[in-house]
């Protein structure tokens, strides 16, 4: 009877989580990444330049955000760029 409860119990849970696409991780050998486009996503286009605008403002010298293990969004500066050293 507990196993029959207990099956039942996780049939009220979403399956969202098992139907996730896998992970990505990128290569190896190179420096390509796959990307995501954030309209793609959902997300509102319109506020990633406020966005950027606040990093710089705040001195930042890179900028990447991954969703699944793809670039989403990219931005550097203040002079850097992606082969540009930096201690950190």
């Amino acid at each position: 009877m507990k196993q029959v409860v207990f099956l039942l119990g996780l049939s009220c849970f979403p399956v969202t989580g098992l139907l996730a696409q896998p992970s990505y991780f990128p290569p190896t050998v190179g420096s390509t990444w796959e990307t995501k486009d954030p309209a793609d996503l959902g997300w509102c286009e319109s506020r990633i330049d406020s966005l950027y605008d606040f990093l710089e403002q705040e001195n930042s010298r890179a900028f990447i955000l991954l969703k699944d293990g793809r670039i989403v969004l990219e931005r550097y500066f203040n002079g850097h760029s992606a082969n540009s050293l930096w201690y950190w």
